[in-house]
């Protein structure tokens, strides 16, 4: 069966988390982290405002707001001038 897809609102401010199955591990080790704070850098973080994030060996906590209409053109319009990295994994290195 497939899920019902409900679209993020721009400018509102959402908890974002996910658990694994049982005693599953999501992050088994630090490189783990690495990847996926990548894989968030690359995908989320242009489209969002992240406040606040956490993760756990079994689960993740993400607290973002999608970025306005205005702040997303910005993004974009900046991000063709010049590429930066880094932003999420600095801590984990």
């Amino acid at each position: 069966m497939e899920g019902k897809v409900i679209p993020f609102i721009r400018n509102q401010i959402y908890h974002v988390y996910h658990h694994a199955n049982g005693d599953d591990l999501l992050f088994r080790e630090a490189e783990n982290c690495n990847y996926f704070l990548g894989k968030i850098e690359k995908y989320i973080y242009p489209i969002s405002k992240i406040y606040a994030y956490c993760l756990m060996p079994n689960h993740f906590h993400f607290l973002l707001r999608i970025k306005t209409r205005e702040e997303l053109k910005d993004f974009f319009f900046e991000s063709k001038k010049t590429r930066s990295s880094g932003r999420l994994r600095g801590s984990l290195r």
